[in-house]
């Protein structure tokens, strides 16, 4: 079986990437990416690396022969009409390279009424899979607890949780625990096909999830949120990005963020780890 993984230089590609080589053989992984130089680590393992651009069909199609598991990962390119016209380029090679299967990966703000700036190619991808010759399955996954250690330091500073969320609630599963749920669903065909919700075992309110900043840190952190337009300002790197970011939140505060699932212990037979406990391992004090 050839494992395709795209993406494969960004966050979530190595982590998919380092899991793959823990399940297969090197010469079962292709790695196609827009910067083959960036993955130079991976050739010297016996691991194959292809440009491809989500931008030039042409690459692609060459990138994708052979594969019998395509794992696609979304360039983090905004807004949405990029992604949907590097996906459209993408399903048409993929058609071309006659690819077995494809593995989306998606996010949890996907839904008709999700306000996040994002949720139009999210939507976008189920149809356009739909309607397509691919042979698909669609992982959507809950919000990245990755980001909130090397956040941590900036929280424990102010000394509050700045997101705009009110009442609502986030559930968080680590890259790492996506990784190994992706890759083992990428070696169980007899699951491909399906639409999985890849997150942690609860969602948190903002109150809960000061607390375990709080206890991670030895820090007290409390609730005390930005405005909206507050929040969008001060994290608009690069610019334009602060309204894409703080939608994420609006559609938490909505209830859209908060779905919990055990589709990850289907896949593994494991659970995840829990947020206290990555964060214990992964946050470091200045």
């Amino acid at each position: 079986m050839i494992i395709n993984i795209t993406g494969a230089t960004g966050h979530l590609g190595m982590k998919l990437t380092e899991e793959a080589l823990k399940r297969v053989s090197p010469e079962n992984i292709v790695l196609s990416v827009r910067n083959p130089e960036k993955a130079a680590q991976y050739e010297e393992k016996g691991v194959a690396v292809k440009k491809a651009d989500y931008n030039i069909v042409g690459e692609m199609i060459e990138a994708f022969k052979g594969t019998d598991v395509l794992i696609y990962v979304p360039s983090i390119s905004f807004p949405s009409t990029v992604r949907i016209a590097e996906f459209e380029k993408s399903v048409q090679a993929a058609e071309k390279a006659n690819v077995k299967h494809v593995i989306f990966v998606g996010f949890v703000a996907d839904q008709e009424n999700n306000p996040f700036k994002m949720s139009p190619f999210f939507g976008y991808v189920s149809r356009r899979l739909a309607s397509s010759n691919l042979s698909y399955t669609l992982v959507r996954n809950a919000m990245y607890a990755d980001p909130l250690a090397p956040y941590l330091p900036e929280l424990v500073e102010r000394g509050r949780l700045l997101y705009p969320v009110g009442e609502g609630k986030i559930s968080f599963i680590s890259r790492e625990d996506i990784a190994r749920a992706i890759i083992q669903l990428a070696i169980k065909p007899e699951l491909h096909g399906g639409r999985y919700t890849l997150t942690g075992e609860k969602a948190y309110s903002m109150p809960e999830l000061a607390k375990v900043l709080s206890n991670v840190s030895h820090s007290t952190i409390k609730y005390n949120p930005m405005t909206v337009e507050e929040f969008a300002s001060t994290y608009d790197e690069p610019k334009g990005f602060g309204e894409v970011l703080v939608s994420l939140y609006v559609a938490a505060e909505r209830n859209l963020m908060d779905e919990v699932t055990d589709d990850y212990q289907l896949i593994t037979g494991e659970k995840t780890e829990d947020l206290e406990s990555y964060l214990m391992h992964n946050y470091k004090e200045k």
